[in-house]
C-alpha cells in the first residue's frame, strides 16, 4: 500500500492536477491507483471526469458507518474507472463533503492505510491544516505535499503550515509552482521541507490527461513523471 495526501496553502495552486497527474504518470501502472477527492471546500472531479459523484465519497461515509469494510470495498462501493485508474469522487456542496469526512474520514483512512493488496491511493485533500477533515488521511500517509505558488506572498504561508502538519504527524514535502526567484535548495531551507518538485506554470487547460504527454503541458508531465517515481521509490510498498 502507498498512501500520498496532496494539499494546497492558498489560491488554486494546482493541488488538484497534480494528484491527476500522479495517477496518471505512476511508474508502475500494474498497480491500482486510486484517487479519493477529500476537499472540503466540496469536489469537482465527477463533473471535471465525466464520472458524476454517486457511488463516491457520500457512499463511502455512509457504507463507513456498519463497519466491517476493506480497501477493496472503498473502490468497489466509491470508485469510478478513468482509463486504467479510478477516482472517488465527492459531491460539489462543501457541507456535504465536510460532513462525511468529519464523520468518516478516520475510518476510511484507517481502512485505507491498512490495504494490503499493493494499491497506490492518492488524496486531494485540499487547503489541509491542523484543524481540516482530511487530515486523518495525512496523518497515515506515507508522504503529505504541500503545493504552493513559488511567488512570496504564496510562500510566506508555507513554513507555519509545515510545522502545523508535522505537530499533527504528517512527513511533509512541498511541491512549487513557477513562476520562482528561488532555487529549489533556497525553497527547502525557507519552508523547511524537502522541495519534490518545481511544476511549470500552464495557463491553457489540457484537452485530456493523456494530451498532457505530448502538448504544450508536456514539460509539467515530465516533472510529474519524476515526482512520482521518487515518491514509489521513497514509499515502501507492502504487500500480504
Amino acid at each position: 500500500m502507498t498512501l500520498v495526501a496532496v494539499s494546497s496553502v492558498a489560491g488554486s495552486p494546482g493541488a488538484t492536477r497534480f494528484v491527476l497527474g500522479l495517477a496518471a504518470a505512476w511508474p508502475d501502472p500494474a498497480r491500482e491507483r486510486v484517487v479519493v477527492e477529500a476537499d472540503a471546500d466540496g469536489g469537482r472531479l465527477g463533473a471535471e471526469l465525466g464520472v458524476g459523484v454517486e457511488p463516491g465519497l457520500m457512499a463511502l461515509a455512509l457504507a463507513a458507518r456498519g463497519g466491517g469494510l476493506t480497501a477493496a470495498d472503498l473502490v468497489a462501493r466509491g470508485a469510478a474507472a478513468v482509463g486504467d485508474w479510478s477516482v472517488v469522487p465527492a459531491p460539489p456542496s462543501a457541507e456535504q463533503t465536510t460532513s462525511a469526512l468529519v464523520h468518516a474520514a478516520s475510518t476510511l483512512a484507517g481502512i485505507v492505510a491498512n490495504d494490503r493488496e499493493g494499491r497506490v491511493w492518492l488524496v486531494d485533500a485540499g487547503r489541509l491544516s491542523g484543524r481540516s477533515p482530511a487530515l486523518p488521511f495525512a496523518r497515515l500517509a506515507d508522504d503529505t505535499v504541500v503545493v504552493t505558488a513559488g511567488a512570496f506572498p504564496s510562500l510566506q504561508l508555507v513554513p507555519h503550515r509545515v510545522e502545523a502538519l508535522r505537530d499533527a504527524g504528517c512527513h511533509v514535502s512541498v511541491v512549487v509552482v513557477e513562476p520562482t526567484p528561488w532555487s529549489p535548495t533556497e525553497v527547502a531551507d525557507f519552508v523547511g521541507a524537502d522541495v519534490l518538485a518545481v511544476l511549470p506554470s500552464v495557463s491553457s487547460r489540457p484537452a485530456s490527461l493523456a494530451a498532457m504527454r505530448t502538448s504544450v503541458w508536456r514539460p509539467w508531465w515530465r516533472r510529474v513523471e519524476d515526482a512520482a517515481a521518487w515518491l514509489a521509490a521513497e514509499v515502501p510498498v507492502v504487500n500480504q
